[in-house]
């Protein structure tokens, strides 16, 4: 969490953070912890049933420590390991100079490139990085006849990280805004000036791009640098001439250093006459020469002699052949040390590559040995692994105790650890989580299997079977029963045998693991689901692990939670298109038509609008009658 002011806060940082800390709280701190918390990135975990650290609520993630509020407990620990960040992050905002930034516009729609088109000037700071608005507010009919601010700032929300970055919008946590870039480097203080969503869910837009003073004066310092060279080049280079002789154009004669210089200076200022005219004039050597510009010619003011004059390619001055000799033996003493270093290197790769054609000797014998080692350990891996049937297998010929009806089973079975389906079911979890989701979502991706548990319940299997009969029944002659397909790959479950006309797939269910124990036995009961539940009071699934890990226990790094991969009956789906909070049964198919009956299940799809949060971001299934689920396996694991 950033928050730059330790006297106002965003609704996010105060629910978050400044309600616990503030004066008069019970994990109260004084302002200058409260910074230095701030700056390094403490975070707040609140007390909760079964939190191990529930008296050191404050964590630490660089160091992965926990800390309470007490001076010699978090202060200590900011002040002894994090005293140098803090300074340098201090710094580096006092010394960074806010750029007034030009905006190009986008292609989106004019309406919006004429809103966010303009010059911005940073006016303040938010969550650790300076907010720019723009210096003119326009008045956008469509929208509203008032003059509408238009704001570029940062937002850094730690719950929903898919909602961070930089943002065009009217007013800091807004609902309303026009375009997003996913840029969350905190320590980096500058504005993105490529890369912008316009809308800031849609695609890259290439027309938005943002400028600053900077460029236009990096422009004037590489012409400076251009005049120097030029100049440079001028002091050691001879390039004018004069015609010694009107007799013959072939007596050409180099101009002295002085003369050429000045010339030469004349040329690069764009070598023009004095006052509108063609001639300008020159001192030199106690004489003043007239020069004429568009004639080339050189007269001698006080002789009145006049020569041919001409510039040529550039030539060395005696100084700069004197100064290249003496740069040449520089050189040349320079590769003489050079080489003698190169020689004494060899010597000692000679004497080190000795030394390993010994050890070379050494380990040759004992890889001897290793390799008979393992070749023992792989035949005694090889008679285990034969002693033993693959999991996929088992359940396949175990699959028949559901249709025959056999009671005596145990209802968890726990698998060996090298199951083969340890590893199938971790890197269908990987492929579960949509490749274009990042931050938290982005742990599934170095998940580790822990344990795993076949749940084998008769009792939950009968009722199973009851209700997807009865869903058959119920969508014989349906019209317009859409096909839902599952992202989490069928090999989890090898065994099952799944009915697509059903819209019968393979979800998960996040939950912690005092629940496994409950939903194995019992099953899942929509009775106990939340009243509070975004799309009514059922069951829950997923089919993307990402969205699953928010309720299984596992809220950091490190940290363990579980899963259950279950067969789900969706049926009949009710596609939803916001939120469904008052719901406790499925909605009917039409509304002005109960004759037709109801759906079987409601599935919110990412993009559903919530009324005034983001809106959905994955996908959720759910379900009001908890038998159209049977818990197939429990899983355990760690994001490492």
């Amino acid at each position: 969490m950033t928050i730059e002011d330790c006297n106002v806060y965003c609704k996010s940082c105060w629910k978050n953070w400044a309600q616990f800390v503030k004066p008069g709280r019970k994990y109260a701190l004084s302002r200058s912890c409260e910074e230095m918390a701030i700056k390094v990135g403490i975070q707040f975990i609140p007390n909760f049933k079964g939190n191990k650290h529930s008296g050191n609520p404050f964590y630490c993630s660089q160091c992965h420590s926990y800390s309470n509020h007490h001076p010699t407990s978090l202060e200590k620990h900011l002040v002894n390991l994090h005293g140098h960040t803090v300074a340098v992050k201090r710094k580096q905002r006092d010394e960074f100079e806010e750029p007034i930034l030009f905006v190009s516009g986008c292609s989106h729609s004019e309406v919006v490139s004429s809103t966010i088109k303009g010059k911005y000037t940073a006016k303040r700071w938010h969550h650790g990085k300076p907010v720019y608005e723009k210096d003119k507010a326009d008045k956008l009919p469509q929208i509203t006849p008032e003059p509408v601010t238009v704001l570029i700032y940062f937002w850094n929300d730690r719950l929903e990280p898919e909602m961070s970055g930089w943002w065009f919008a009217p007013r800091e946590g807004g609902s309303q805004v026009w375009a997003h870039h996913a840029d969350c480097d905190l320590g980096c203080l500058t504005v993105p000036k490529a890369g912008w969503k316009a809308p800031w869910d849609g695609k890259v837009d290439t027309a938005l791009t943002i400028t600053t003073e900077e460029i236009k004066e990096s422009n004037q310092t590489n012409q400076t640098q251009t005049d120097q060279a030029s100049q440079l080049r001028s002091d050691l280079e001879l390039r004018w001439e004069f015609l010694v002789s009107d007799e013959s154009d072939e007596e050409w004669q180099l101009m002295s250093k002085e003369m050429n210089d000045a010339l030469e200076k004349r040329w690069a200022q764009g070598w023009d006459g004095d006052n509108g005219t063609d001639d300008f004039y020159v001192q030199f050597n106690g004489h003043t020469y007239g020069i004429d510009c568009y004639c080339f010619v050189q007269w001698n003011l006080k002789t009145g002699r006049r020569r041919r004059i001409r510039r040529g390619e550039p030539r060395p001055s005696p100084k700069s052949l004197q100064a290249q000799i003496v740069e040449k033996d520089t050189q040349m003493v320079e590769k003489d040390a050079q080489l003698k270093e190169v020689q004494s290197e060899k010597q000692s790769v000679l004497n080190e590559n000795a030394n390993l054609n010994l050890l070379c000797v050494k380990y040759s014998a004992e890889n001897a040995t290793l390799k008979s080692t393992v070749a023992r350990l792989e035949k005694e891996k090889a008679a285990l692994e034969g002693s033993m049937a693959d999991h996929g297998a088992q359940m396949k010929s175990q699959e028949p105790w559901r249709m025959n009806r056999q009671l005596e089973t145990k209802i968890c079975t726990e698998l060996n650890h090298w199951d083969a389906a340890f590893d199938i079911i971790r890197q269908a979890l990987v492929e579960a989580c949509p490749q274009d989701h990042f931050g938290n979502c982005n742990r599934m991706r170095h998940v580790s299997i822990t344990g795993l548990q076949q749940i084998c319940n008769i009792g939950i299997w009968k009722a199973y079977e009851f209700k997807r009969d009865k869903v058959r029944k119920d969508l014989e002659g349906r019209e317009g029963v859409p096909t839902v397909m599952s992202n989490l790959p069928s090999r989890v479950c090898s065994w099952a045998h799944l009915d697509a006309k059903i819209n019968e797939i393979l979800v998960i269910h996040g939950t912690t693991e005092d629940k496994t124990k409950e939903i194995a036995n019992f099953g899942f009961d929509g009775r106990l689901a939340s009243e509070r539940g975004l799309y009514g009071q059922g069951v829950y699934f997923t089919d993307q692990s990402c969205k699953s890990l928010q309720y299984s226990g596992a809220r950091h790094y490190h940290d363990s939670g579980c899963f259950i991969i279950a067969r789900l009956i969706l049926g009949h789906p009710h596609e939803a298109t916001g939120p469904m909070k008052q719901i406790k049964v499925e909605p009917l198919v039409d509304k002005d038509n109960p004759s037709l009956g109801r759906c079987h299940s409601v599935i919110a799809k990412p993009g559903t609008p919530t009324f005034g949060r983001a809106p959905q971001v994955h996908r959720e299934l759910v379900i009001f009658d908890g038998t159209q689920a049977y818990p197939e396996m429990i899983v355990h694991f760690r994001c490492s």
